[in-house]
């Protein structure tokens, strides 16, 4: 269950402009995969439980840890407990963060005052909710609120970056740039400078996956957002993300969303019921 809501603005703060914001109860398995990002900024908050992100190293997240999104910059992450979970976000546009922070994006951030946290994403919800005069200024304020917490009280959780962790990193990377390239295993594993077999297994430990499920994936999620735009044919589509004919795309989407192209981007398009 997600509590959100729009804000609307037309009022500016150090350049900062909000979109939304909102307060996430998740359920076991939620998961989140944006292989190109979002066009704005996200400042996510694990309020309660924990999170894995992939960063592009695996990393789980415990209560009272941030992290801050660039435009653009992949975001896949997943909720593994066994429990309700509970996350705070806020996106919001600039263009760039104001000179005063100096804060990493896609690195962890973990600050002490969880509950001040908590209180002023709670501040920022009720203010876009409610939309009462000079709501604009005070939800803004809000939000500078955090980031001035992580700047100054939050310290960077550096992931204890092993030599399998470098290997790995570089070819995920290229991954979420070229998911349509075509490359085998073993020239995954040749950019890393070691065998296919030493290879598959560093890049299971490090995502939890196959090299080449995660790939799909990439693939799939990236054809889901293009059938949803509506703009290209199916087949183009199809070569877009990396398959050589439009039969090979075609059971390869079914496959991963149980409909063929075609009916997601009919499903997706159909007029509400009345």
């Amino acid at each position: 269950m997600i509590f959100n809501s729009y804000a609307e603005q037309k009022e500016s703060l150090s350049g900062l402009h909000m979109i939304s914001c909102g307060h996430i109860f998740a359920k076991p398995g939620r998961q989140i995969c944006r292989p190109t990002g979002r066009q704005d900024w996200l400042l996510f908050y694990v309020a309660k439980e924990s999170e894995t992100f992939f960063l592009p190293h695996q990393v789980k997240l415990s209560q009272g840890s941030f992290l801050l999104f660039a435009p653009g910059e992949p975001q896949h992450h997943i909720y593994t407990g066994n429990k309700t979970a509970e996350f705070y976000y806020v996106h919001f546009q600039c263009r760039a963060l104001p000179d005063c922070f100096s804060l990493k994006t896609s690195h962890p951030y973990t600050v002490a005052c969880e509950s001040r946290v908590c209180a002023i994403f709670e501040e920022i919800l009720a203010e876009t909710l409610e939309k009462a005069p000079h709501y604009e200024l005070l939800s803004l304020s809000g939000l500078l609120q955090l980031l001035s917490l992580m700047q100054r009280e939050g310290h960077v959780t550096e992931h204890p970056a092993g030599a399998q962790w470098k290997r790995i990193a570089y070819v995920i990377q290229h991954m979420n740039k070229h998911y349509a390239s075509n490359l085998r295993l073993e020239d995954y594993a040749a950019m890393c400078c070691i065998s296919k077999y030493h290879f598959l297994r560093l890049f299971r430990q490090v995502t939890g996956t196959a090299p080449m499920e995660y790939r799909m994936r990439l693939r799939m999620e990236t054809a889901k957002e293009l059938l949803e735009e509506n703009e290209l044919s199916v087949s183009r589509i199809g070569e877009e993300v990396g398959f050589p004919s439009p039969a090979y795309f075609s059971d390869a989407f079914r496959k991963y969303t149980g409909v063929s192209p075609r009916q997601y981007r009919k499903q997706y398009t159909a007029p509400p019921h009345p």
